[in-house]
């Protein structure tokens, strides 16, 4: 399609408005109210995530269902009890899968290809809700995730068992609140890349995540990559850039 877009425009059978118009039909899907970008997992090896705050009921489901249509699964981020359960009823017949505030939905029969091995370790059982979130888009996209929860820096052994745990992982995912130490921790004992991700558990001052945020981004261990407060969606696209980087590069060395 692009291709018959960029000769009809060298021929001067399309003028340049008209051409963008074409490319823009061919790229993105127009609403009443919103532009979709259904290629973008084409485009970047992740999908666009919907983001359910401050939409309507009828927008989130009209999105939702353009995305099923379009790539057959469609993930919903921040979705609150009621736009879950208006989800599950108007999605009876696609899978729904749930992890933190995150809701995912595909087609029966849906495989995505495999991608490789994240683990997703988190410093106490509080940071949960995010990793679960960014497990759940892991693994919707074709990633085997490897789960340490609870083993953050109270005690000292604790991190050295997480990182004994996802020791098959090609990426590793850290999310932590309190102190912010853990991502630390876990780069100075292993080689593999490092996703820190801060949450906002705590107590107090800093209770908001700034502190843990604060302590990645000042970590004295150099290579680990810092996201921002909370983004465990984020973290999941970070870690399926490593891992198709990856899988490049072993594709290559195999022909």
């Amino acid at each position: 399609m692009i291709k018959d877009v960029l000769h009809q425009v060298k021929q001067g059978e399309l003028g340049i408005e008209e051409a963008e118009e074409a490319l823009l039909r061919e790229f993105y899907e127009h609403g009443e109210d919103f532009l979709l970008d259904l290629h973008r997992h084409n485009r970047t090896g992740f999908p666009e995530v919907i983001y359910a705050r401050g939409k309507s009921l009828r927008q989130i489901m009209d999105i939702t269902r353009q995305f099923l249509q379009e790539n057959r699964q469609a993930f919903v981020s921040l979705a609150d009890e009621e736009a879950v359960e208006s989800l599950k009823e108007a999605f009876p017949g696609h899978r729904f899968a749930r992890g933190g505030s995150l809701v995912a939905l595909s087609e029966p029969g849906f495989a995505p290809e495999g991608m490789g091995v994240v683990g997703v370790l988190t410093a106490g059982t509080a940071d949960t809700p995010y990793a679960k979130e960014c497990s759940l888009l892991l693994e919707e996209l074709g990633v085997e995730v490897i789960r340490a929860f609870d083993f953050g820096v109270s005690g000292m052994h604790r991190p050295f068992l997480g990182v004994q745990k996802t020791r098959d992982a090609d990426v590793l995912v850290v999310f932590a609140g309190m102190d912010g130490i853990l991502p630390t921790m876990i780069g100075s004992i292993t080689d593999k890349p490092v996703i820190a991700v801060p949450t906002p558990i705590g107590y107090g001052m800093g209770g908001d995540g700034d502190t843990a945020l604060r302590t990645m981004l000042q970590s004295c261990m150099p290579g680990i990559v810092v996201l921002n407060i909370g983004n465990s969606v984020g973290a999941a696209a970070a870690a399926m850039r490593v891992l198709r980087a990856v899988r490049r590069r072993c594709r290559g060395q195999a022909l």
